[in-house]
């Protein structure tokens, strides 16, 4: 008889009750008739993979096995807020914000029989601190006031010079590491850890190069039962459709892959077996370069948002699988009902409904007016030039939007060129503020809007002159108001106040556009419910589906049982 397999995280086994400052509360109940055994199958189409395993090195660096090797204090769900205890089990902020305290789980041991400690938290932190090149999320970046890390008997202290709840985030998601093995290594931005130390419920076994990463079930893992499988085979190949087709034949049983008309196919190629969990955790955004003209004025910005028609390129590109409640603030859908402003909907609707006469009209009451031509002229009477929107080369979701984009444009009458550049040149122009249009993604995710605004807004990620480097804010606006709602959003834990500093900055994005939101932005988790089932979907949407290399695709502590 065909074996069954089911398959969960830590997050549907843990049932977790949690409020600030009060202690977490987790239920480790066994399944019932469980079966032990079987490998779970990933394809990725990930090309030629260089061995790495350092657990410090951003995503598409390492090997993509590192999220089920090592773990985090918390596992925080950027869908909704959800939050999860891993090495942590609780949280408090203390002394009016500016004292975090972490409890950490008491007999846990890493994979070489050590046991784990508050101490090799405070110093994994304090690692990122003395190598920065090691602190991606920006922890110890002079904007986030973060003093000082330490350990105090079971529990760790993170003492900030002014309030910064929200970094909770990105503290929560680092991976902890053992200081007996790495207060050794002093060369740790290109160390590749052959031999990894772990708390995690997979162990590295073998990496066949080019392309195959193999672990296997810690069986000292802290979580006494887990996992049920066996081991992880994590296999990379060269194309979207190489990977299709395994997945088609259930060689495998998931990937992380955006497949065109993804209904037809994959999943009507077999309806019982074939799923998709593409949750919407993003927002694609058409960048206009507000250092030069005409992008630097909002209503013209307005008017560019007016034109565009969202429908046809959701449909176009995405064939609606990212839906259609777009939001011009740019928070996703399922932050929609508890973050936006009532007050704001028909404003909002203004910006995101296709309306190419209203464009037209608010441009002229500018001054910007078609000659008999059609070509659009400034305010001088002179054309405007043609415009570049910038897309990745061979990006075929973008193509079709600037595609899309180009020719609604050009019935108010701008004219305008795609321009596709490699990863490196594309991303270069993006930072360096050369492009004139560019459409890319949302460059900040979380269980809020703030993550998003801070990470578009924030001056300290910006840029005042073309060829500056802007980390983040691509569009190179800010505004003394949103700093100051920024500042008073991550100065407090109340969610009254967070929530007024969200509505100021909301009605601001809408006033001025300093962006132009154009689709929801997907994950692309595909799956086979031939030899797993129990995966996160929208009715329990306990992951959000992102890539496997990083901590919301296969969450770190996976868990997985035969039935």
């Amino acid at each position: 008889m065909k074996k069954t397999f089911v398959f969960t995280v830590l997050l549907i086994s843990l049932m977790v009750v949690f409020s600030f400052g009060q202690q977490f509360v987790d239920i480790f109940k066994p399944e019932a008739n469980v079966k032990y055994g079987g490998t779970l199958k990933l394809v990725m189409p990930w090309g030629p993979l260089t061995f790495n395993l350092n657990p410090f090195l951003p995503q598409g660096v390492h090997l993509g096995i590192i999220p089920e090797l090592y773990e985090p204090l918390f596992y925080i769900n950027s869908l909704n807020g959800n939050t999860t205890p891993i090495l942590g089990t609780n949280y408090k902020w203390e002394d009016n914000n500016l004292k975090l305290v972490v409890s950490v789980r008491q007999g846990v041991k890493w994979s070489d029989g050590q046991p784990f400690t508050a101490q090799d938290v405070a110093f994994t932190f304090n690692y990122l601190k003395k190598y920065p090149a090691l602190d991606n999320s920006g922890i110890w970046s002079s904007v986030n006031n973060l003093q000082s890390v330490v350990a105090s008997g079971d529990t760790v202290v993170f003492t900030f010079s002014k309030p910064n709840t929200p970094l909770l985030y990105y503290i929560a998601g680092i991976l902890i590491t053992p200081e007996h093995i790495w207060s050794n290594i002093t060369n740790p931005a290109t160390y590749t850890n052959p031999n990894p130390v772990v708390t995690g419920p997979f162990l590295f076994k073998s990496f066949t190069s080019p392309d195959q990463v193999v672990a296997v079930k810690n069986p000292n893992y802290w979580m006494k039962g887990r996992p049920y499988i066996d081991q992880i085979v994590m296999q990379s190949v060269n194309s979207n459709t190489t990977a299709l087709l395994y997945m088609i034949k259930h060689d495998y049983d998931v990937s992380y892959l955006f497949i065109p008309d993804p209904q037809k196919a994959w999943v009507e190629k077999d309806p019982e077996l074939n799923h998709i969990w593409w949750p919407t955790n993003n927002v694609n955004i058409l960048y206009l370069n507000t250092l030069k003209f005409p992008f630097n004025n909002p209503l013209f910005r307005k008017a560019i948002s007016m034109a565009i028609d969202r429908n046809l390129l959701e449909k176009t590109a995405y064939f609606g699988t990212g839906g259609y409640d777009v939001s011009p603030t740019g928070i996703i859908p399922a932050q929609q009902k508890e973050w936006l402003d009532p007050t704001l909907t028909s404003l909002a609707a203004s910006l995101v409904t296709y309306n190419p006469k209203a464009a037209q009209q608010l441009l002229t009451s500018i001054g910007f007016v078609k000659n008999s031509a059609g070509q659009l002229c400034g305010p001088d009477g002179k054309p405007l030039p043609t415009f570049k929107i910038l897309v990745g080369a061979g990006w075929t979701d973008f193509i079709s939007m600037a595609q899309v984009i180009s020719q609604e444009l050009q019935e108010i009458g701008i004219s305008t060129t795609i321009d596709q550049e490699p990863w490196n040149t594309y991303i270069s122009s993006v930072m360096t503020g050369t492009y004139d249009m560019v459409i890319c993604w949302g460059t900040g995710t979380g269980p809020s809007p703030y993550y998003l605004y801070y990470q578009e807004f924030n001056p300290a990620f910006s840029a005042s002159k073309i060829g500056e480097t802007a980390v983040s804010d691509y569009s190179r606006y800010t505004n003394p108001l949103i700093t100051a709602a920024l500042e008073v959003f991550a100065s407090s834990s109340d969610p009254n106040i967070q929530k007024q500093a969200i509505y100021t900055i909301e009605r601001i994005v809408l006033q001025d556009v300093p962006f132009v939101v154009l689709t929801n932005r997907t994950n692309f988790f595909d799956y086979s419910t031939a030899h797993f089932v129990g995966w996160p979907s929208e009715s329990n949407p306990y992951a959000s589906g992102g890539n496997f290399d990083g901590p919301d695709g296969l969450p770190m502590s996976l868990i997985i049982h035969l039935k």
